[in-house]
């Protein structure tokens, strides 16, 4: 079934600004400049160090704060998912205005204030974390009441600037930087989006994207490891105090890095006017905005109406289905993140060390997505490797909703090894679709919106719907908070990748190629998908 040629040819236009994006055919027009795919190897290296170094310290955190909190407050997955919940919610209030940030101030300003707001908001939950392992906070099993509450309220206020922080120099690195890098070249962008991820999700379990390539993969590998080993090698308040003196010393280094990669590329800081960024001259507020109160300037930050304004020119773009998509798999609860920790380990009685093993699998699954997509995408063209990925990532979880719901009592010391193989292969296998999916949403938004004048303020909304998402699957489990509930949550997680397989495949790679028939050609004749 075709689409009418002028729909077809827009979307075709929007997507692909510059012919770089396969559309149709799977062919991919290579740029006949070899010299403009180069990048400095040097320069590269210290963007790969600045993003290893901050996402080690993201990554170590969001592993370590729900093993805290499982170990001070047991048999409940409540703490944990207020903890995200309000968490996510912070990081759907502000980031909208953290892309105006990005877009409007010098480059080197804002990720220097973004690593302040996240290494400081770091030192502070490991402290408070700390201190529930060495006074009386947290002996026996503390209510949340009185100081203990008190003491919890501190970390979930210090995790919501942690993820606002964490947004802004995610959406700086990953979308901002490499993108003008990249931007003369859809190869170079492929490299630095293939090459940078995979470091980063090395050390936790996230899907990839532009600089979370090489960083992300090593992060997500190593970092939960890395803590696992010093809770159940030592004990959990030396786990806290040692992270508090890695905080530090990961702060002096991550603002060394930030300005020699930044005068390292002449892209990032030569592309913006002065009346653009106000480089030249010092940033001075007006006589009368000096004597507004704080809150009337909290609310021109905000500014409601243009991020209102500016969703809605997102929202027409063909390339917003595909961010709804991405975002949809994020309510999902069948990924190694604070829920269920809570469940593995109050439910079945998995150790640590055998949870972050089998996270450092799941991680080296999706490491071979990272590997696998510049062969798929080169092959097939990024809208057919996207609706691939995801259909290959649902399928994979299918088997691990059944081990939820079979073979595997709540509270059993033992769990069967076949319903274990079902549960923890099921979603190793599902990392790789996942993270391909996540490279090929990834390139296709920076090259829709790499002209754009507003590109990281539009950006960022893809964050905020994500972050809907992440804050519904939190809500979830706060009315399941109970263990013996895990798998209906678990359940709507699957749904979900489901739903989301259905937007990518019928609201964009259908506008854009004009119909969803599979790489074979032959199966096109007979209008079969």
């Amino acid at each position: 079934m075709q689409q009418p040629e002028a729909l077809t040819q827009e979307c075709r236009l929007e997507v692909g600004a510059s012919s770089r994006l396969p559309v149709d055919g799977g062919d991919v027009l290579q740029p006949v400049d070899s010299d403009a795919n180069k990048i400095d190897t040097k320069g590269l290296i210290m963007l790969s160090l600045l993003r290893l170094c901050s996402a080690w310290g993201e990554r170590s955190i969001n592993f370590a704060v729900y093993l805290f909190l499982v170990r001070i407050f047991p048999n409940t997955l409540l703490p944990a998912s207020v903890y995200g919940f309000c968490v996510t919610g912070s990081g759907i209030l502000f980031s909208g205005s953290v892309g105006g940030v990005i877009d409007k101030y010098n480059r080197l300003l804002v990720i220097r204030c973004a690593t302040v707001g996240q290494k400081f908001s770091m030192g502070i939950i490991y402290a408070v974390l700390m201190a529930f392992f060495l006074t009386p906070l947290g002996r026996g099993s503390p209510d949340l009441v009185g100081p203990p509450l008190a003491a919890f309220v501190g970390v979930v206020i210090s995790g919501a600037i942690l993820k606002v922080s964490t947004v802004c120099s995610t959406i700086c690195i990953e979308r901002d930087w490499a993108s003008t890098i990249g931007s003369d070249s859809s190869q170079r962008l492929t490299k630095l989006n293939t090459w940078l991820r995979r470091i980063v999700s090395m050390m936790t379990f996230q899907p990839v994207t532009l600089n979370r390539n090489i960083q992300d993969l090593l992060c997500d590998l190593l970092s939960p490891l890395f803590v696992s080993a010093l809770s159940a090698g030592v004990s959990y308040s030396f786990t806290a105090s040692f992270l508090v003196c890695m905080t530090g010393a990961s702060f002096f280094l991550e603002m060394y890095l930030t300005g020699a990669t930044y005068h390292r590329f002449p892209e990032l800081w030569s592309d913006r006017t002065s009346e653009a960024r106000n480089d030249a001259a010092p940033i001075v507020a007006p006589a009368d905005a000096r004597t507004t109160s704080w809150h009337h300037r909290l609310l021109n930050f905000i500014n409601p109406r243009d991020i209102i304004c500016d969703f809605e020119e997102f929202r027409k773009l063909p390339v917003f289905y595909t961010s709804l998509s991405i975002a949809s798999i994020y309510l999902t609860v069948l990924s190694f993140d604070g829920t269920m920790l809570t469940f593995l380990k109050d439910a079945h009685h998995y150790t640590d060390p055998f949870i972050a093993g089998q996270r450092a699998v799941c991680t080296v699954a999706g490491l071979t997505g990272t590997l696998l997509f510049p062969i798929i995408s080169s092959k097939l063209g990024l809208v057919r490797t996207g609706s691939w990925s995801i259909w290959f990532e649902f399928v994979c979880l299918i088997p691990v909703v059944v081990a939820l719901y079979v073979g595997a009592p709540i509270g059993a010391t033992h769990t069967p090894t076949w319903n274990a193989f079902l549960l923890f292969g099921g979603m190793a296998f599902s990392r790789i679709g996942l993270w391909i999916f996540d490279l090929t949403q990834l390139q296709i938004l920076q090259e829709s919106l790499e002209s754009h004048p507003r590109k990281n303020r539009l950006t960022s909304f893809q964050y905020i719907l994500q972050n809907i998402f992440d804050m519904t699957k939190y809500a979830l489990t706060m009315g399941l908070a109970r263990p013996s509930e895990f798998r209906w949550a678990g359940l709507v997680s699957v749904i979900a990748v489901f739903v989301g397989g259905l937007l990518y495949t019928f609201m964009y790679a259908w506008r854009v190629r004009g119909h969803i028939a599979p790489h074979w050609r032959w199966l096109a004749k007979f209008k079969i998908l």
